[in-house]
Formats: structure tokens, sequence, C-alpha cells
């Protein structure tokens, strides 16, 4: 059974992409910061590359000055984090306008910065993975708030974050870490890895079969299943586009038509 996001616990899922309306968001974080929490938000629609995410997060949480502007620093600052609640306080990393970033080449390395940086927030453990003594625990989340898309349309960006494990459960799109003791496994409801699993029926035009496929082995909706149907196969069409059987004009006829 997957488990229900919060933003109070100190537990998986540490990631949660939902839509902005979603009830469970106001709830959560009013919780968070009846407990005297911190709700930080970002703009997504500021993080265009790899170094805009950086400058962004360094701005917005307030990063000591030598942050390294790179992936594993970011790491670093977020699981050791000292900005205005100097570590010691709960946190949820909002990221307000979150669509645009389904399209971006990064969002698989920051979904496995988000997870690894939580884990280790939440069991107090170092860089290494080895026990903080001396440092006191915090729950730490990350929620991509979309304003359109649906959640499920980011399930084979996110899936294909380093460590990453993805499930989709009551409309949203939940993610965690699964190679370290202790973390969620990667076995049903949680997959791991890119999702290639239908990529024969999306490059033969098997459309139906895809997105039953998809449905079967995520268990999700219909619905949910032909958005990440769609998201496998606009990937596909940029990494293996010889290998499809009929012109993207051609694909889908009778299907979609």
């Amino acid at each position: 059974m997957t488990p229900k996001p919060t933003l109070t616990e100190r537990r998986s899922p540490w990631v949660v992409f939902t839509s902005r309306a979603d009830p469970w968001l106001a709830s959560e974080t009013a919780a968070l910061v009846q407990r005297n929490g911190l709700v930080l938000r970002l703009d997504g629609r500021e993080m265009r590359d790899a170094a805009s995410v950086f400058r962004t997060f360094a701005r917005e949480l307030s990063f000591v000055g030598y942050f390294g502007h790179n992936w594993m620093a970011l790491v670093d600052c977020l699981q050791d984090w000292h900005g205005p609640g100097h570590g010691n306080q709960d946190i949820a990393i909002l990221i307000d306008h979150a669509d645009d970033l389904l399209d971006a080449d990064f969002l698989g390395m920051l979904v496995s910065v988000f997870v690894d940086a939580a884990f280790k927030s939440n069991l107090r453990l170092d860089a290494d993975g080895e026990l903080y003594e001396w440092r006191q625990r915090i729950a730490q989340h990350f929620i991509f708030l979309l304003d359109h898309t649906a959640p499920a349309a980011f399930t084979e960006t996110a899936a294909r974050g380093m460590d990453v494990a993805v499930a989709l459960s009551e409309g949203r799109l939940l993610a965690t870490l699964t190679e370290w003791p202790g973390s969620d496994p990667g076995s049903a409801p949680w997959t791991a890895g890119p999702l290639a699993f239908a990529d024969d029926e999306i490059l033969n035009g098997l459309i139906m079969q895809g997105i039953e496929l998809f449905r079967d082995n995520l268990r999700c909706s219909i619905h949910e299943a032909m958005d990440i149907f769609q998201s496998r196969y606009e990937c596909l069409r940029r990494e293996r586009p010889a290998d499809f059987t009929v012109s993207r004009a051609e694909y889908g006829k009778g299907f979609y038509s």
C-alpha cells in the first residue's frame, strides 16, 4: 500500500507532484505551521536550467556564501540547511507553477536531489549516509504544484532520477528513495527507473496495448496511463526517432481521431 503523503511526519514520500487546488496541501501546510514548521515557496517559472535552479534555491533559502552551484552542493545545503530555521524547524518547500518543468532536461536530477536530501534530513544522516548523533532530525518535503498539468504526466521524467521510485496515488505523483537501508522498497506499488516496459507497443503504434501496460504496471487509472503514455511517447520520439514504424503525423490515426 502506498503511504499517504505528509508534511509533518519524518517519513516518505519525500516528493509530491499535485494540483495547486489539492485540499491535502492546505491541510498539511496548516498543520506544519501550527507545529512551528516552515513553508517556503519558490517559483518554478524561474527554473529554466540547472544554473537558474541553483540561483533560485541559493537566494530563497539563504544558502551559505560558499554554495558550489552544482547538484551535489544542492544536496548538501538542503540536507544540512542553515536558513531562517537554522536547521531546527521542519520544512516544506513548495515549487509553484511547476508545469513548465515537465520538459526540463534536469527534472529527473532535481527529483533525485530532493529525495536524497529529504531522506538524509528526516533520518539525520550526513552526506555519506552515516548517522549524525548530534544533529536534530527535521521533517523535510518537496511539493511541485501544478496549475493545469496532470501529475501523472511527470511520471516518466521523475522515474528517470537516480535512485528514485515513483507511485501514483489519489491523483498525486509520489517519489521516494530506493537505495538506502530504511527507505521504501522499489517493489509494487513503487516503480523505479525509466518506464520502458511499453516501448515496443509505443514504437509500433499499439496505443491501447501500451496504455494498458502502464495502467497495469503502475496500478493507475486509465486517464493517468494515457498521460504517462504520451510522456513516454515524446521521450522516444526524441531519443529513438528512427525506431518508429510511422511518422508523427500518421501516429494514432483511428485512435485519437
